[in-house]
């Protein structure tokens, strides 16, 4: 079996076949704090090794009262604990973490491109679906004729179940 440091104290039951009131009573019993990470438990390596020798013990006959615990300290701390959910250490992960943030943050478009795009209808002589205007240049075309900014857009049609618009540009 593999353990992971911090190890979730939700896998306790499953791992000595307990219930959890009885975990508890063991984690009480040795003086373990978990520490919480959201909403989950996590105590370290040290302290599960020390579980797993109150386990050896109680199963050879020992009682929780005759079990002399070794010293324990948390192998977690505020500044060196592991996200789970990330797998990020706080302290020598920080770089990966601000360039997997800056991976996700879309580019800012260009302010400019809806205008090349135009452009290219005009030039290439392309009927544009409604939605594709709309997509376009954010608006929704209506009547007959319909000018927004350097580009007038001319109802030709249907595509479909849409007015086709060829456009023209404005002069």
């Amino acid at each position: 079996m593999t353990d992971i440091d911090p190890y979730p104290v939700a896998e306790l039951p499953n791992r000595y076949k307990l219930g959890k009131q009885a975990v508890y009573n063991r984690l009480d019993a040795l003086q373990i704090k978990p520490h919480r990470q959201g909403n989950r438990s996590y105590i370290g390596l040290d302290q599960l090794q020390a579980l797993d020798q109150l386990e050896e013990h109680l199963a050879s006959g020992g009682t929780m009262g005759d079990f002399n615990s070794p010293p324990l300290e948390s192998s977690l701390s505020p500044v060196d604990t592991v996200d789970l959910s990330t797998g990020l250490n706080r302290t020598d992960d920080l770089i990966t973490l601000i360039e997997r943030i800056a991976a996700a943050v879309k580019p800012l478009s260009d302010p400019l491109a809806h205008l090349e795009q135009l452009e290219k209808a005009v030039a290439n002589n392309w009927l544009l679906s409604t939605s594709e205007v709309q997509k376009v240049i954010g608006v929704k075309p209506k009547g007959e004729k319909f000018t927004r900014g350097s580009f007038t857009f001319v109802r030709s049609g249907k595509i479909g179940n849409q007015s086709a618009w060829r456009v023209v540009k404005s002069l």
